[in-house]
């Protein structure tokens, strides 16, 4: 059945009766975290019955709440949280709409509200943990790498001693053998988490190293293994990465300020470099 679930319950939406429909809405915005609920605690979450739950999963054509749960997690292997997220994006868009207009204010709406007391405790301790740090290791893969590698490009401009981990390389582990308690690891991942980021974060905390864990849940498998979690939202309408690259941008400003003069010194002698070697136009 598995991909059919969604249809099913789009095509019977509007018969479902209250109680339905609120299981439905419910499914439908956190399909992703259903797969390791057991009947009671999902009803506890959507203050429904069991019994209404069971009667909900029957109406769809399963024998009960373990075979749909068992259709969810199917669904949930082959579904990339990026790719979810823009597919129901684009389904969603309609001839009349502003999708660069709502594009820009969905990520105003996620910048106002991703500041927090909590955030900010979190954001200067990873500050003063990367001034502390022998080298900055910085790893990620897929779609964050694109976040890790522009990191590590900013961080470079004022520092000599960050390494940015590249997947797919195979004397990765030679390349990090020799990494101390004096190092630092910033691990980002974003859900669905990557094995080779949650290797290389588990090495790292073997050897006693400080974590910092950029990712989107307390319970992700990187943040399990850190020492400083900075807990960041990726926009739901786009999977778009602006309250993460907004977060790092602070982070290497305020890593930045903490030696102005060593850090414009080396600013200024990188982009002579770069003019010197006719590396911009």
């Amino acid at each position: 059945m598995n991909n059919s679930i969604f249809v099913l319950i789009d095509e019977n939406y509007d018969n479902f009766t209250k109680t339905f429909k609120i299981i439905a809405d419910y499914i439908k915005n956190n399909y992703d975290k259903i797969v390791f609920l057991s009947i009671q605690e999902l009803a506890d979450k959507m203050e429904v019955s069991i019994s209404s739950i069971s009667r909900f999963c029957k109406e769809l054509g399963y024998s009960g709440y373990i075979t749909f749960q068992k259709d969810l997690q199917k669904l949930i292997q082959k579904d990339i949280a990026p790719m979810k997220e823009i597919k129901k994006s684009i389904s969603d868009v309609s001839k009349e709409d502003d999708i660069l207009k709502q594009t820009i204010e969905m990520n105003i709406k996620n910048l106002q509200t991703m500041y927090s007391e909590n955030l900010k405790k979190d954001f200067e301790k990873a500050v003063n943990l990367i001034n502390k740090g022998k080298r900055i290791f910085i790893v990620a893969t897929r779609s964050s790498f694109t976040v890790s590698y522009y990191l590590h490009f900013m961080l470079e401009r004022f520092m000599d001693n960050t390494v940015l981990i590249t997947p797919g390389n195979m004397d990765v582990y030679d390349k990090i053998s020799s990494i101390t308690k004096e190092d630092v690891l910033i691990s980002i991942s974003f859900s669905r988490y990557t094995k080779f980021t949650n290797d290389i974060t588990q090495f790292f905390k073997n050897k006693g190293c400080e974590i910092i864990s950029i990712t989107d849940s307390y319970s992700s498998p990187v943040a399990t293994k850190s020492n400083c979690i900075l807990l960041l939202k990726n926009g739901s309408y786009t999977y778009s990465f602006t309250t993460v690259l907004t977060a790092l941008n602070a982070l290497v400003t305020a890593v930045g300020a903490k030696d102005k003069k060593n850090t414009f010194e080396k600013m200024e002698l990188k982009e002579k470099n770069c003019f010197d070697n006719g590396i911009y136009v």
